[in-house]
C-alpha cells in the first residue's frame, strides 16, 4: 500500500512538471506571459515534489529508528515565535489575522530544536491554508504545571475536518477530500507531526473540528522541570 501510494503522489506532480516542459520545448508559450506561468506552474510543482520526497525520507528514518535526534533544553514558546515570522506573510496574503498568546520563555522542553519548528511549521502552514480570506488562526502556548506539560495549540476558523475523516487524518496519505479543492498537499504533514511528538518525543497529539467552523491542533510535551 505504502508503494502504491508512493508512487501515486510521485506521478501527479511528475506528470504536470512533463507536460509544462513539452508545452515550453512545442513553442505552445506565444508569450512573455504565458512562459512565465509556465515556469511558476513548474517551480511549484517541483517544491511540492522535493516536499514529498523529504516527508517519506523523515518518517522512514523516524520509524525505522535511525533518525538523529538532538536533544537540549528549549523554550517552546522561543520556536513558536520563529515559525509565527515564516507564517505572518503567508496569512498576511490571505488578509488572515494572526493571534499569538504564549506563555513566558522561560518554562522549557527536552527536545530537538528543528524537529518541534517542523511540526508547528506544518501545523500552522495547514491552519492558514485551509482557513478562507479574512479569517483567524490562533497560536498559543500554555502551562500545565499540575500535570507537568506543556501545551501548544494551532486553532482556525477554516473548512474543518468531518466526522468521518477525523479518525484518519494523521494515517499516511490521507486527505480530506471535502478539503482538496482548498490547497494541495501530500498527505504526509500530519503523519510526520505524528512522529515527532509522539514517536520522537514521548508527547501527545490531538486533533478537535467541527465541518465549516475550524480546527484545533494540539500537542503536549513534558515539561522540564
Amino acid at each position: 500500500d505504502f508503494v502504491s501510494n508512493v508512487s501515486h503522489e510521485l506521478k501527479t506532480p511528475l506528470s504536470s512538471i512533463k507536460a509544462y516542459i513539452e508545452m515550453l520545448v512545442d513553442g505552445e508559450a506565444t508569450d512573455e506571459k504565458m512562459r512565465n506561468e509556465f515556469y511558476e506552474i513548474i517551480s511549484g510543482e517541483t517544491d511540492r515534489l522535493h516536499r514529498l520526497i523529504e516527508n517519506i525520507l523523515n518518517i522512514s528514518r523516524i520509524e525505522s529508528g535511525v533518525v538523529k535526534v538532538v536533544r537540549e533544553p528549549v523554550s517552546l514558546t522561543a520556536i513558536v515565535k520563529q515559525v509565527l515570522d515564516v507564517g505572518v506573510p503567508q496569512a498576511r496574503g490571505k488578509n488572515i489575522e494572526m493571534i499569538e498568546q504564549l506563555a513566558p520563555l522561560y518554562h522549557q522542553v527536552e527536545a530537538d530544536r528543528d524537529m518541534i519548528y517542523q511540526a508547528v511549521l506544518n501545523l500552522l502552514s495547514n491552519a492558514i491554508k485551509y482557513t478562507p480570506e479574512g479569517g483567524k488562526v490562533t497560536l498559543s502556548v500554555t502551562m500545565d504545571e499540575r500535570r507537568g506539560v506543556t501545551v501548544c495549540e494551532v486553532s482556525d476558523t477554516g473548512m474543518g475536518i468531518p466526522v468521518d475523516d477525523l479518525p484518519h487524518i494523521f494515517d499516511k496519505f490521507y486527505r480530506v477530500r471535502a478539503n482538496k479543492r482548498m490547497a494541495k498537499g501530500t498527505g504526509l504533514g500530519l503523519t510526520l507531526v505524528k512522529h515527532i511528538i509522539e514517536t520522537v518525543h514521548d508527547g501527545k497529539l490531538s486533533v478537535t473540528s467541527e465541518a465549516g467552523k475550524g480546527s484545533t491542533f494540539s500537542f503536549e510535551l513534558p515539561l522540564l522541570t
